[in-house]
């Protein structure tokens, strides 16, 4: 393979290494906005038991080239005496892909089952040679919040940081969920409004904005048609994007508000992350076989 050719092919799989990570955070702290003050989100649409999984793509016409998958697991249970949702998510390239790019990233969180609001979560992430874990714990002061975080980088812990909030901007994971869980389901936004998304990650909290587009009836590859309501995100600028990256995303519309796919392009075709399954939801999916 010659250098352009190993130059682009790394510029597909660090575009499908954005939307593995995506997978797990689109969609995060929509909530923000609809939410009571107190944060607390009514978790209604949540089953025991669910799981979505979706698979990651380069996509360039006819081609299809399957790169990646994401798993998101719910399940009830206690932790220290309190009634909990343990909710997990894994990603990974596949092992055609990791000698190109090896991701394995795990995330966790602690949610209360009444409010969806974290006690605690935990990033493991398995880049190539980097290495990393990000604890996250959550405690209410002062009518907000207050944000311990603890990293370990290079294989030594940092000292813990703590600082507070107002904002109901938690955690990556447990944001998804939070948003499925949003009074008036999708209904409830306004087609051309853009929301500004506080988010935890890594030292800090960040800013994503989110643009409502409206619905529309999309063709998953190797799969029916749905209805879904189209966001586009312009993302912050770091270590995994960069300013002005904007990606579409289309969440299922039904009563189980799943993301079904989200698009990224790159100079040359796309990248996907696309639904593939989904047990134990709440609600029947949108999905239609017919054209």
């Amino acid at each position: 393979m010659d250098e352009n050719n190993t130059n682009y092919f790394y510029l597909i799989i660090v575009s499908l290494k954005r939307l593995l990570f995506l997978t797990i955070c689109f969609c995060a702290g929509l909530t923000t906005s609809h939410a009571r003050a107190d944060c607390a989100v009514s978790p209604d649409v949540i089953s025991d038991g669910e799981r979505l999984s979706y698979q990651l793509y380069y996509n360039l016409g006819f081609i299809w080239i399957n790169a990646g998958s994401c798993d998101l697991k719910v399940k009830k249970t206690v932790w220290e005496k309190k009634n909990i949702l343990y909710i997990t998510a894994v990603g990974q390239t596949y092992p055609s892909f990791d000698n190109f790019f090896h991701v394995r990233d795990t995330f966790i969180t602690y949610v209360d089952s009444a409010t969806l609001i974290p006690y605690k979560s935990y990033k493991y992430t398995h880049e190539d040679k980097w290495h990393g874990t990000d604890i996250f714990s959550f405690r209410r002061k002062n009518g907000g919040w207050q944000i311990t975080t603890t990293l370990k980088r290079k294989g030594e812990w940092q000292n813990p940081v703590t600082d507070e909030t107002t904002a109901c901007g938690f955690d990556i994971l447990s944001s998804i969920y939070r948003l499925r869980c949003v009074e008036g389901g999708m209904a409830s936004f306004e087609q051309g409004q853009k929301y500004e998304i506080p988010l935890r990650l890594d030292d800090g909290e960040y800013k994503i904005y989110l643009t409502y587009r409206g619905k529309e009836r999309i063709k998953l590859h190797k799969a029916g048609y749905y209805s879904a309501h189209l966001f586009h995100l312009t993302l912050v600028e770091g270590n995994i994007f960069k300013r002005g990256d904007v990606l579409k995303m289309w969440v299922s519309d039904d009563g189980n508000n799943i993301p079904i796919m989200v698009e990224s392009p790159i100079r040359v075709g796309n990248v996907k992350a696309i639904f593939e399954s989904a047990r134990k939801t709440r609600y029947p999916l949108s999905e239609s076989k017919k054209k």
